[in-house]
């Protein structure tokens, strides 16, 4: 049976949002991608954590690894943190889906679910560190979570991580068929899974969407979002589109729901379920906005309350971002330094023993993104680092990789 909405959600979400809305648009100038692959880095295995013990690293998340459960306890840690308290969904022996509900002031009983799995491949010994799938995912969730604990939105609001994804949508499937249960109003989902992986650099992202329920229309809303906030992806449309994620369990259970995922088909991460799933092959800028695309059309799902603030200034630790492409690179690559300060700066290629290789910029910098040629193709193979050194103590680094 499908679920309805009321009559009056349905006229507001056809109507949805289409102009920029100032609280949304803080909340995309606000969103840090620093802080985003921070947290793939402590999911994927790249850093270790403190969960309250001393340092651990979570080396695979596969539901029969114990990392499966630390990933758990980070995943709570940072909701609490944030200033949530996350509910523990125990759905099997080892599955837990982690929730964090945030009520709307308007509709408190109809819900936009903004969601993500942690979980992960391959099962076994080896390593499953799964960066882009579904690490990627589960830092936007993370991140907008973290944006809008203080923003009123007229809608219920339920930031969802699932468990148990890569055994069949295990966790998402209980939640779904528990909400269809109890008639449930579900006003829309928001799934992403492996949003960070652009081989080609082609920009190309996919929005998968069946005609169920409300599901065009929330697609529809991906594509007014992508132009309203000038967020530049090349989105497709597939229709009908696939069920090897977690969207499909509300399809099954009639309720609106689409999927944003990199270009799967056509450019397929190579390192899908693999050991090799790691940061240093996202593409970084690319992950940026569609990271960014996902959490507009989250929050224009759920609409800011009448009279909600903007967040003002810049996100801490924002005032410069970083980026390079591709990375790894066999060739001469990119760097781009967004500054958001005015001021000197400067950047430095180092190789693996801390030896300057090429000081790309020493002087003054303007507000805006700063492009800068990585001469990787005359350096031997191995590790490098980008550093820059910016205004009032400021500092980023980046590892790269120059293959043979």
């Amino acid at each position: 049976m499908l679920r309805t909405l009321s009559l009056c959600a349905l006229i507001l979400l056809s109507t949805v949002l289409h102009a920029q809305h100032p609280v949304i648009q803080s909340v995309l100038d606000a969103a840090s991608i620093d802080s985003m692959l921070h947290y793939v880095n402590e999911l994927s295995g790249e850093q270790p954590v403190d969960l309250g013990s001393g340092p651990v690293t979570i080396t695979s998340r596969h539901t029969n690894n114990p990392g499966n459960a630390l990933a758990q306890a980070y995943l709570q840690q940072k909701l609490v943190q944030f200033g949530y308290t996350p509910e523990v969904q125990t759905f099997s022996a080892t599955g837990k889906n982690i929730l964090v509900t945030k009520t709307g002031t308007e509709f408190p009983d109809e819900i936009v679910i903004f969601c993500a799995h942690y979980d992960a491949m391959p099962a076994g010994i080896l390593a499953a560190p799964a960066a882009d799938d579904d690490g990627s995912g589960v830092a936007a969730v993370l991140e907008l979570a973290r944006l809008i604990r203080d923003i009123p939105f007229r809608y219920t609001i339920v930031f969802a991580l699932w468990d148990e994804e890569e055994q069949g949508k295990v966790g998402s499937e209980f939640y779904a068929g528990v909400m269809a249960a109890n008639d449930a109003l579900i006003r829309g989902v928001v799934n992403m899974d492996a949003i960070a992986y652009d081989g080609n650099g082609d920009t190309k992202a996919r929005i998968h969407t069946r005609p169920i329920a409300n599901s065009n229309a929330i697609a529809d809303t991906v594509f007014a979002v992508r132009a309203d906030y000038g967020i530049e992806l090349d989105l497709l449309l597939t229709n009908p589109g696939a069920t090897y994620s977690d969207h499909a369990s509300f399809w099954t259970e009639g309720y609106g729901a689409i999927l944003v995922i990199e270009e799967f088909g056509a450019d397929g991460n190579p390192y899908y379920h693999t050991p090799n799933d790691r940061v240093q092959y996202f593409d970084v800028p690319y992950y940026e906005k569609l990271a960014k695309l996902s959490m507009a059309t989250l929050a224009a799902l759920a609409i800011p309350a009448e009279g909600a603030q903007a967040i003002e200034g810049p996100a801490p630790g924002a005032a410069f971002d970083l980026y390079a492409y591709p990375n790894p690179s066999s060739e001469d690559a990119q760097a781009w330094l967004r500054t958001e300060l005015q001021g000197r700066y400067r950047v430095v290629l180092h190789d693996a023993m801390g030896r300057s290789v090429a000081v790309l910029h020493e002087g003054d910098l303007g507000q805006g993104k700063h492009a800068f040629i990585l001469p990787l193709l005359a350096e031997a193979p191995g590790a490098y680092v980008l550093n820059v050194q910016g205004p009032q103590g400021l500092r980023r680094s980046m590892r790269l990789v120059r293959t043979p």
